[in-house]
C-alpha cells in the first residue's frame, strides 16, 4: 500500500527539516495569491467533500494503484480546446500544497535559513502546483447545452497485443506499444461510430510508481455518452485492454443547475447565475491537521474533472475513481516525463471528422 500511503511525487529533497517551533511561528500566509494555509490544529475538524463523488477510490491491484496517482499530460494545443491540459490527483495536489508551503516557511524561519541567506530564495525552492480553469469548452458553466464527456483509451501494455503485429519487426516493448498505439489511431479514425468530435494525443504519469502509458484521448458531447461507450468497450477490448477512462467536468461548489435542477435561463444570466453561485471558498485538511483554504476561480469557473474506469465487459470494477485537478505544470519531471510519444507523431494526430 506504497502507492496508496504517499502522494507520487514526493521525491527525495522536497522537504526541508524543520522543527515545531518554527513553523509555529507563521500560521496564516497566502501563497501564489491564491491558497492560504494554516499550520497544525487550525485545520482540525475541517472538512470537504466534492458533492456526488468520493476523492479516491482505489484498488489493491499494483497497475490499478499506478493508474489511481497518475497525472494525465493532455497534448491538445492543437485540438478545440485550443491548449495543453495537465491533471493532477487532487489528495496529491493537496499534499504538495501543504508540505511545500511548510518546506518555504521552515527555510525562511527555521534553522536551516541560516544557511541560506545569500545564496537561495524561496523561488528556488519547489513551488505549490498552480491552478488553472478547464478550457471554457469543457466546463458547462459556459452552455449546459453543449457539455461534454472524455475517454482516454490505449494500446499500449495489451494483452496478447504482440500477436497482431510481426514479431521479426518488434525489438522492445517500446516498438510495440508505439506500433500498437499507431494501430489504434488509424482504427479511431476509421471504426468508431459514433465518431468522436475532437481526438488529441495523452500519456499518464506516476512519479513514485515509475509508470507511464501513452494513448489518445476522444471528446464526445455528453448525448452520446452511452453510445461512445459501447464503442469504446469493444475499441479497448480489441487491443487487449481491460478497462478505459473518462473524464466528466466538476465542481466543488456545484450550482444547481449543474444538476438540472436549477431554473432555465438565457445563455449569458445562466452563465452569471452559476458564476455566483459557485463563488465560494473551499476549506480542505491535510494529514497533518494543517488546513488550506482554495478560494473560487474567477468567474466561477472550474478546474476540477473526475476519471472513473469503464470495464470493457460494462460491469462495475473495483478501480480508483479519482478527482482530479488541473495544474500549469508537472510538479516535477524525471524520464518518463521526457520520453518520446509511444505512437503516430503527436503533430499527426489531427482531428477533422465531426460528430454525426
Amino acid at each position: 500500500f506504497a502507492l496508496i500511503l504517499l502522494p507520487i511525487l514526493n521525491v527525495a529533497g522536497m522537504y526541508i527539516a524543520t522543527s515545531e517551533a518554527s513553523l509555529a511561528a507563521a500560521t496564516k500566509r497566502y501563497y501564489g495569491n491564491e491558497v492560504q494555509y494554516f499550520q497544525g490544529s487550525e485545520g482540525a475538524g475541517a472538512e470537504h467533500r466534492l458533492r456526488g463523488a468520493r476523492s479516491v477510490l482505489r484498488s489493491s491491484v499494483a497497475k490499478s494503484n499506478a493508474w489511481a496517482g497518475s497525472s494525465q499530460v493532455m497534448l491538445s494545443h492543437s485540438s478545440s480546446l485550443g491548449e495543453n491540459l495537465i491533471l493532477m490527483p487532487d489528495s496529491d495536489w493537496l499534499d504538495l500544497q501543504i508540505s511545500r508551503n511548510q518546506a518555504i516557511q521552515a527555510s525562511s524561519k527555521g534553522f536551516l535559513s541560516f544557511f541560506r541567506r545569500g545564496s537561495a530564495s524561496d523561488a528556488d525552492l519547489p513551488q505549490p502546483p498552480k491552478r488553472l480553469p478547464l478550457p471554457p469548452m469543457l466546463d458547462h458553466l459556459y452552455d449546459s447545452t453543449s457539455s461534454v464527456v472524455l475517454y482516454f483509451i490505449t494500446a499500449s501494455n495489451g494483452k496478447d497485443i504482440a500477436d497482431q503485429f510481426d514479431p521479426a519487426n518488434i525489438l522492445s516493448t517500446s516498438e510495440l506499444n508505439t506500433q500498437a498505439n499507431t494501430k489504434l489511431w488509424k482504427d479511431i479514425q476509421t471504426r468508431l461510430n459514433p465518431k468522436p468530435s475532437d481526438v488529441w494525443p495523452c500519456w499518464n504519469h506516476n512519479s513514485l510508481a515509475q509508470f507511464r502509458e501513452d494513448g489518445f484521448v476522444l471528446m464526445y458531447p455528453m448525448k452520446r455518452r452511452v453510445h461512445a461507450e459501447k464503442a469504446l468497450r469493444k475499441l479497448a477490448r480489441d487491443f487487449g485492454q481491460p478497462v478505459f477512462y473518462e473524464f466528466i467536468t466538476w465542481t466543488e461548489t456545484p450550482s444547481e443547475s449543474d444538476f438540472g435542477t436549477g431554473t432555465t435561463l438565457t445563455r449569458v444570466g445562466d452563465a452569471i447565475g452559476k458564476a455566483s453561485e459557485r463563488a465560494s471558498s473551499i476549506r480542505r485538511v491535510g494529514k497533518d491537521g494543517s488546513a488550506i483554504v482554495i478560494p473560487a476561480l474567477p468567474g466561477g469557473a472550474t478546474d476540477v474533472m473526475i476519471r472513473t474506469t469503464i470495464s470493457v465487459r460494462g460491469d462495475q470494477v473495483d478501480v480508483p475513481a479519482v478527482v482530479m485537478r488541473r495544474v500549469k505544470y508537472l510538479p516535477v519531471e524525471d524520464e518518463l516525463t521526457m520520453r518520446e510519444f509511444e505512437g503516430p507523431p503527436e503533430d499527426e494526430v489531427v482531428w477533422e471528422v465531426a460528430a454525426e
